[in-house]
C-alpha cells in the first residue's frame, strides 16, 4: 500500500469542505496543487490525491503540465478526483489525469438514482475510455447508496479499471457499519480514504452525533485492525488521509488544526503500516 494525502487532509485550506454551501467559509487564496504536494513532501509520503479541490477543470493545459512536472520533479505520485457521473465530464477527467500521469480518477455520487442505475450506465459508457488510457476510475461510497449496490454495479461492470475508493467512514450516514462495508468493498477497492471519527450521544440523551476525531486521540476507527485487511490489497492500492475536522474559532485556526493533525494523523499511519505482519 502507498500512504498519501489529498485535498481532504487539508479541506479547510483547500475549500473542499462545504463545497454546496454558498456560505461556507474558504481561504481567500485557497491551498493550490503545488502546496499539496509540498505537503507530501514534508510528510514524506508518496501519494497526493487532487480531490474536487483545487478544480482541475478549471485549469488550462499549461498550469496541468506545471503540476505535473511539479509532482515528478518531487518524486510524487498524483491521483485525481470528481464529483458525479456525467459522461462528458469523466472522459475529461480521465484526459486530465494521463496528462498529470495520474493512475486513478476517483468519483462519488451524492444524490444517486434507486440501485445506481443511472450511474451504471454512465461509468459504462466511459469505461472502455478508462481502460484504453489504462487510468482507474474509482467510485467511493456514500450514504446516498449502500455498499451493496455499489459493489453490484462494479462487479457488474466487469472491467479491471472500474473499481472502489473504499472509505470506511462514509456508509455510517446510511446505518452501515464498517465491517458491512469493508465485507462488501474490500475485494473490489483500488483507493482507501481513512479519517478517524468519534460518535456521542447528544446532550438530550436522544441519538447520537458523529464527528471527526484525531486518529490515536478516542476515535471509533481500529486504525491497524482496518489497514491489517487493506495490507491484502495490490501494492499499487493507495490509502489517503482524510479530515474531518470540525470549524475552530476562526478559518485560520481551523487550518492550523488541520496541519498539527495531519502530521500526528500521518506518523500514526506510518506507525500501524510499519507493524503489519509481512
Amino acid at each position: 500500500m502507498k500512504l498519501g494525502i489529498g485535498s481532504y487532509t487539508y479541506g479547510w485550506a483547500t475549500g473542499a469542505y462545504g463545497f454546496s454551501d454558498p456560505d461556507a467559509p474558504r481561504p481567500r487564496i485557497p491551498m493550490d496543487a503545488m502546496q499539496l504536494i509540498d505537503r507530501a513532501v514534508e510528510l514524506d509520503v508518496p501519494v497526493v490525491q487532487i480531490c474536487f479541490r483545487p478544480a482541475l477543470h478549471e485549469l488550462s493545459s499549461t498550469e496541468l503540465d506545471d503540476i505535473a512536472s511539479y509532482a515528478a520533479e518531487r518524486g510524487r505520485e498524483l491521483e485525481i478526483g470528481t464529483v458525479g457521473c456525467d459522461a462528458t465530464h469523466l472522459r475529461q477527467y480521465a484526459s486530465i489525469a494521463v496528462r498529470l500521469k495520474a493512475s486513478l480518477v476517483r468519483t462519488i455520487f451524492p444524490g444517486a438514482s434507486a440501485g445506481l442505475r443511472q450511474e451504471r450506465s454512465a461509468i459504462a459508457e466511459v469505461a472502455p475510455f478508462f481502460e484504453s488510457n489504462r487510468i482507474v476510475l474509482a467510485v467511493e461510497n456514500h450514504e446516498d447508496y449502500s455498499c451493496r449496490d455499489l459493489a453490484t454495479m462494479v462487479q457488474e461492470l466487469e472491467s479491471p479499471f472500474v473499481a472502489v475508493c473504499l472509505d470506511a467512514v462514509n456508509s455510517l450516514g446510511r446505518g452501515e457499519g464498517i465491517r458491512e462495508v469493508i465485507e462488501a468493498l474490500l475485494p473490489l477497492t483500488r483507493c482507501v480514504h481513512v479519517k478517524d471519527f468519534a460518535s456521542r450521544r447528544r446532550p438530550s440523551g436522544m441519538g447520537f452525533e458523529v464527528v471527526g476525531a484525531v486518529p490515536g486521540q478516542g476515535g471509533r476507527l481500529d486504525i491497524p485492525g482496518f489497514l491489517t485487511q487493506v495490507v491484502r490489497l495490490p501494492e499499487k492500492t493507495s490509502v489517503i488521509l482524510e479530515q474531518w475536522t470540525d470549524f475552530g474559532d476562526s478559518l485560520e485556526q481551523s487550518m492550523l488544526i488541520q496541519e498539527r493533525d495531519a502530521r500526528q494523523a500521518i506518523d500514526l499511519l506510518r506507525s500501524a503500516i510499519a507493524g503489519l505482519p509481512e
